[in-house]
C-alpha cells in the first residue's frame, strides 16, 4: 500500500487541499505551510503528519479523544487516492499493532453523495449539521457534509458536482470527540473551497428543491 502526503494525494485527485488551512478556536497549534509531513523510518505504516496534526485537519486533541487516551505513536495513511475519492486514516499503536481511530474522506459524484446521505440518516442520534457544510448531518462519532464543488475534470469554475465529506471516529464517539470531528470537517471544507471553489448554499438549494418536488 502506497503512502502519500495529503498534498500529493489531493493534487492527484484534483482535490488540492491547502496546507496552510488552520483551525480557529482550537487549543492545538495548527501547522503552517512550511511544515512538511515526515515519512516514518521506524517500521510503522503511514507518515508522521505536521506537528501532531493528521490528514492535515485532524488535531492532536481529536486523536486523543477518539483513542480514549494520548496515543504513543500516531501516523496518517492515505488508503484511497483516485480521481473521485480520497480517504485518509489516522493510525495509532506500535509496529504490528496499528489500528485506525479516525477516518477523513472526500468522495465525488451522485452515487457517493447518496451513499453518504443514506448512512448519515440511518445513524443513531442523527441531527442536522451546520449549513456551512451544505446538507449536513451530525451523529455520535460521525459528521457528514454534502456540498457542491468545482468538477476537477472541467475548466468552467461554475461547473459544480456533488462532494461528500465525512469525518468518522472508529474509537470513542462521545460529544467532545464529535465536536472535534466537526471542526476537522469544517476545515476540510474551507480548504476545498479555497482550492477548487465550493458552494454549500447551492447544495442546500438543490436539496430543498428536491424535497419540494418529492412531496
Amino acid at each position: 500500500m502506497r503512502n502519500r502526503t495529503l498534498t500529493a494525494a489531493a493534487t492527484a485527485a484534483g482535490l488540492a487541499l491547502a496546507l496552510s488551512a488552520c483551525t480557529s478556536g482550537d487549543p492545538d497549534p495548527a501547522p503552517t505551510a512550511d511544515d512538511t509531513a515526515v515519512t516514518s523510518d521506524d517500521g510503522l505504516e503511514g507518515t508522521a503528519g505536521n506537528q501532531g496534526w493528521m490528514c492535515n485537519y485532524v488535531s492532536p486533541t481529536a486523536i486523543e479523544l477518539a483513542n480514549g487516551s494520548a496515543p504513543g505513536t500516531t501516523r496518517m495513511l492515505v488508503t484511497e487516492d483516485t480521481e473521485d475519492s480520497w480517504v485518509c486514516e489516522v493510525l495509532v499503536g506500535g509496529k504490528g499493532e496499528q489500528e485506525p481511530v479516525i477516518e477523513l474522506s472526500i468522495r465525488l459524484g451522485e452515487q457517493a453523495r447518496e451513499q453518504a446521505r443514506d448512512r448519515a440518516e440511518a445513524a443513531d442520534g442523527v441531527e442536522p449539521g451546520p449549513d456551512h457544510l451544505g446538507v449536513s448531518f451530525v451523529s455520535p462519532g460521525l459528521v457528514t457534509g454534502l456540498t457542491m464543488c468545482k468538477d476537477p475534470q472541467s475548466t468552467d469554475v461554475a461547473d459544480k458536482i456533488p462532494y461528500a465529506l465525512v469525518a468518522e471516529s472508529l474509537g470513542q464517539t462521545d460529544e467532545e470527540t464529535t465536536k472535534k470531528l466537526q471542526t476537522a470537517l469544517t476545515e476540510t471544507a474551507k480548504g476545498l473551497d479555497q482550492s477548487v471553489g465550493c458552494s454549500p448554499k447551492l447544495a442546500l438549494k438543490e436539496d430543498a428543491a428536491a424535497q419540494t418536488d418529492g412531496r
